[in-house]
């Protein structure tokens, strides 16, 4: 039994991850995991080619041979998940003795063919098995992504062929390219979300980051009659479609929330600035008792309003996703350089160093300093397209006025305008309007200058973005010291061959270890019968 109820939803949580692949037929007629629905099952073999007809190949009841397929193995917070009947996966076996066929286990694996066994798993079925502590481990796919269709595929023959696929895979060891090939409304399953702190406990730079784990395959091809003859031992293969880490950090949803209170500091300043503009005009002599209103017609709120829940590099290695409060960094991406996810040798870690660190909290910092700056320069573009309305009245007559932007009232094509007659024994100077203009002139060169409500803004708004950059800092750093992923994780021992996809272990120091292999493919052993 699983000692626990969260190791295991964190195991059901990890199935839904699979849906795309990339271009490619495999050897031993294993589709390789590329944009193809070929199967293995009407594919030629090239036996005779390769031997030169040196060895009968193709005669049946000669070999015993297996295969096996596992979406989901090993050790998770302690618990080994091995007994775990949801994710045993599906094994084809074949004695060899002369008129028998493969069997497979469970015994309701679907036969796809001759000697051929698909076991699709029912992520529906495993969240009944699931209970507890799953939705504090991790995150699953939204309603509507149902993933009934995510495969293990195993075909063991007498003639000593075995062949396995794991993942993204048809119940015919293709690989699954297409909607059509996926769920009953066209969808593919949406990625698996891993809660690293979950995983690490006790490591808390890991506290709110997450692995998201996309489409995962695997395939293994071992042909005995093959191996005997020329020494040719098992062909594997594996892809990941993706992993993104993903920072749930209180410092974004604090930069976010700065750039609002700013938006409301600057609104304040504007309306202030109205306040003393009237108390100034009727300063004036023969004003004191005017009716006098200064308007800036002006929503800072909106023009800052879309900046607010952008996604910050959306299609780079790292995306600031400050709707969400999140800064996400994509593998894929920011290995590229290095060889990527695919392809890679086996038993290959991927490793994030000084190097790929300091590339991503640069690319944090620069990203929310150009945030910074778009969000000034739009409210700076926002009060020079305001318009200010004056309006100044003697004895209900009005006497002057104003009505022009601000960007205008500052570049001097636009004055405060004398419209009434200022009387003879009136105390009103006769240079009023030029006064005014002045005052106006004044108040809104500082409104928008270096010391002024837009510069303020906009360091108030940088004030909290360091604290971001040093959090993404913070998690990586632990996420290096902490787990280990690694691509192509290949094992042989005992004639038994195998493949995963993605392994994710908890490094040494946890007293509830996790070391979980991701789309698992195993063949052999495959043994020449006497």
């Amino acid at each position: 039994m699983i000692a626990g109820a969260g190791a295991l939803a964190v195991a059901v949580a990890l199935l839904p991850a699979l849906g795309r692949a990339a271009d490619g037929d495999g050897p031993l007629g294993l589709p390789a995991l590329g944009l193809t629905d070929a199967s293995w099952l009407d594919t030629e073999h090239v036996r005779s080619e390769l031997l030169g007809g040196a060895r009968d190949c193709d005669r049946a009841y000669r070999y015993a041979s297996r295969a096996d397929a596992r979406m989901l193995s090993g050790t998770l917070l302690g618990a080994d998940l091995s007994p775990v009947v949801a994710l045993s996966g599906v094994t084809t076996q074949h004695i060899g003795a002369p008129g028998t066929s493969a069997v497979a286990t469970p015994s309701t694996a679907a036969a796809v063919g001759t000697d051929a066994y698909a076991a699709p798993l029912s992520v529906t079925a495993l969240i009944g098995v699931a209970s507890g502590q799953a939705a504090s481990v991790v995150v699953l796919p939204a309603a509507g992504q149902e993933a009934a269709l995510l495969h293990q595929t195993a075909y063991a023959a007498s003639d000593g062929e075995a062949r396995s696929a794991a993942g993204a895979v048809t119940d015919t060891g293709a690989v699954r390219t297409t909607s059509s090939t996926v769920g009953p409304d066209g969808s593919l399953p949406g990625p698996a979300v891993v809660d690293l702190a979950a995983l690490a406990p006790g490591v808390s730079s890991l506290a709110r980051l997450e692995l998201q784990v996309g489409a995962l395959s695997s395939t293994a091809a071992l042909d005995g009659c093959l191996h005997d003859e020329t020494g040719a031992g098992p062909v594997r293969d594996y892809r990941v479609a993706g992993l993104r880490l993903q920072l749930a950090s209180p410092t974004v949803v604090a930069a976010r929330q700065s750039a609002v209170t700013a938006t409301s500091t600057a609104t304040s300043a504007v309306r202030g600035l109205e306040s003393q503009l009237v108390s100034s005009i009727k300063a004036i002599s023969g004003l004191s008792g005017s009716l006098t209103t200064v308007t800036v017609q002006v929503d800072l709120a909106a023009a800052v309003n879309p900046l607010l829940d952008a996604r910050l590099g959306e299609g780079s290695e790292v995306v600031v996703d400050l709707g969400r409060g999140v800064v996400e960094v994509d593998l894929e991406r920011l290995l590229s350089g290095r060889g990527g996810l695919n392809g890679r040798a086996p038993g290959t870690e991927l490793v994030l160093d000084d190097a790929l660190l300091t590339q991503v909290t640069t690319r944090v910092d620069t990203l929310l300093t150009q945030w910074a700056t778009s969000l000034q320069t739009a409210v700076d573009a926002a009060l020079r397209a305001a318009r200010v309305v004056v309006d100044v009245r003697l004895a209900g007559l009005p006497l002057l006025s104003l009505d022009a932007t601000v960007a205008q009232v500052l570049a001097g094509t636009a004055q405060v305008q004398l419209v009434g007659v200022i009387a003879p024994l009136s105390l009103v100077p006769a240079n009023v309007a030029s006064l005014v203009t002045g005052l106006v002139q004044t108040s809104l060169t500082n409104l928008l200058g270096p010391s002024g409500a837009v510069a303020t803004f906009g360091t108030a708004v940088r004030a909290p973005l360091p604290a971001v950059t040093q959090a993404a800092s913070t998690a990586l750093s632990g996420l290096r010291s902490a787990v280990s992923l690694v691509v192509n994780d290949q094992r042989s021992a005992g004639g038994v061959h195998d493949v995963a996809a993605l392994r994710i272990t908890a490094l040494a120091g946890f007293v509830q270890p996790t070391a979980l292999r991701l789309a698992t493919s195993s063949v052999g052993p495959v043994v020449e019968l006497p």
